[in-house]
């Protein structure tokens, strides 16, 4: 038998025929060979490469994430703190409104992912909101106790700082409770009213 006409199995998974041409195996036309070690391994290749392009997991654990974070509150309200309409009181029900507000909004109401989604299974992520993707949905994290702690915190607070007026004490205690409600382990993937559901 001629050496040519030998199938040669390469790297690339292409064989030569009889004739010298290279040939394909494995394409679109074999619909057999889902269950093959070769697809197993693109599956949890394609699922390593899922878990390393999404941000959103694990985005709260990288290095001064949450010295930043707090940083970043800090600067909001001392830059209410210099507009001299605002008194104390108001400079920090503001800072912790629009830290709540920002925090439902981008918590727990914006689903899916931040960037190209062409490289990801249909349903991983996309009808999930940053805090059901955040640590891999995993329940009682130090980044998701540090996330429930800090509205608690700037709720204590804002609440020393205006004296416990009702009308300050009732605005600051809507957005604490729209910020901790959504975070519940209990309320994890569901939709309340059907709200936000699609």
């Amino acid at each position: 038998m001629d050496e040519n006409s030998d199938p040669v199995v390469t790297r690339g998974r292409t064989t030569t025929n009889g004739v010298g041409m290279a040939t394909r195996s494995g394409g679109r036309g074999n619909t057999n060979n889902n269950n093959s070690p070769s697809s197993a391994l693109r599956r949890n290749q394609s699922i390593q490469r899922f878990n390393t392009l999404n941000p959103n997991a694990y985005w709260m654990n990288s290095k001064g994430a949450w010295v930043t974070y707090v940083c970043l509150i800090i600067m909001m309200h001392l830059c209410l703190l210099a507009m001299p309409w605002f008194g104390t009181d108001m400079a920090w029900t503001l800072t912790n409104v629009i830290h709540g507000v920002a925090m439902y909004v981008y918590f727990h109401h914006v689903k899916g992912l931040p960037f190209d989604s062409t490289n990801f299974e249909p349903d991983c992520s996309f009808r999930l909101t940053l805090w059901e993707q955040l640590d891999d949905g995993k329940q009682y994290t130090d980044t998701r106790k540090f996330l429930i702690c800090v509205p608690i915190v700037l709720f204590i607070i804002v609440s020393f700082y205006t004296k416990h007026e009702m009308v300050f004490f009732l605005v600051n205690f809507i957005v604490l409770m729209f910020n901790l409600i959504p975070k519940l382990p209990y309320l994890h993937k569901k939709r309340l009213f059907g709200i936000n559901k699609y």
